[in-house]
């Protein structure tokens, strides 16, 4: 009996080299280990600012352009600013998974949901929400390849209702730990929008994101591009996250 015992402890570890799709070994790393790395390339230090610019297309015609400064404190600390003249006074606000739009002619700031669309194919949470670690339980299911690199694909279930979506599959490389490509599904499933971060820049010797492209799975010919311009680490007060206090910015 223990030497039978013995023989199946013994297939069961030699099928787990294999149990990932194409044969592929498994990492040493768990999945929410890589989610967390791939994270550090849209969350380069504790606290900083960075500049986003959106530019949304219909084919290969710019549709309008909108820009914001974001404040990122942690994991559940974001503030975004609305940059354009015409949005002057406007401010987006995450704190610990809850979500408010503040605008000058309200009286108090009005609580929205992260699905809810910033400009264009980004949402709020696609801008707000930038932890993916902090916000999805990861489960590693195998591995492919994606414009000649070998990426990780990792399955991400929503870990409240908070978060933007309820699931999405991410292509992580392997070799540099940079996110690749996501499929963003709603509640049912259904692919609405696959993302592509196609460029990376060295900052403060850190690889960190400076392009991402956002196109609509549902409506044809509607793309977002989001350029991420100057990052600027640096400590922000904690009372630029209070919702009672963006009348005040």
């Amino acid at each position: 009996m223990v030497r039978q015992k013995r023989l199946i402890a013994g297939l069961v570890a030699a099928f787990g080299l294999f149990a990932l799709r194409g044969g592929a070994t498994l990492p040493s790393r768990t999945a929410q280990q890589i989610l967390e790395s791939a994270d550090r390339t849209r969350n380069g230090w504790d606290e900083f600012v960075v500049d986003i610019e959106i530019t949304n297309y219909r084919g290969e015609t710019a549709d309008d352009v909108s820009r914001y400064q974001v404040f990122i404190k942690g994991t559940d600390k974001n503030l975004v600013k609305f940059e354009d003249p015409k949005d002057r006074g406007k401010y987006l606000l995450t704190l610990d998974g809850a979500m408010w739009l503040y605008l000058p002619s309200a009286s108090r700031p009005i609580r929205i949901t992260p699905l809810q669309r910033l400009s264009g194919n980004a949402s709020n949470g696609d801008v707000a929400q930038t932890s993916f670690a902090a916000n999805y339980d990861a489960v590693l299911s195998g591995e492919e390849e994606v414009d000649g690199q070998r990426a990780y694909v990792l399955e991400l279930t929503a870990k409240t209702k908070s978060s933007t979506y309820r699931s999405i599959r991410y292509w992580i490389a392997k070799e540099t730990s940079l996110p690749l490509k996501a499929e963003l599904r709603m509640g049912s499933g259904k692919v609405s929008k696959v993302a592509t971060f196609d460029r990376y820049e060295k900052v403060g010797g850190r690889m960190l994101l400076r392009r991402q492209v956002i196109i609509d799975a549902l409506r044809k010919g509607q793309k977002t591009v989001l350029v991420f311009g100057k990052y600027t680490p640096r400590e922000i007060p904690d009372r630029m996250f209070n919702a009672n206090y963006l009348g005040q910015l």
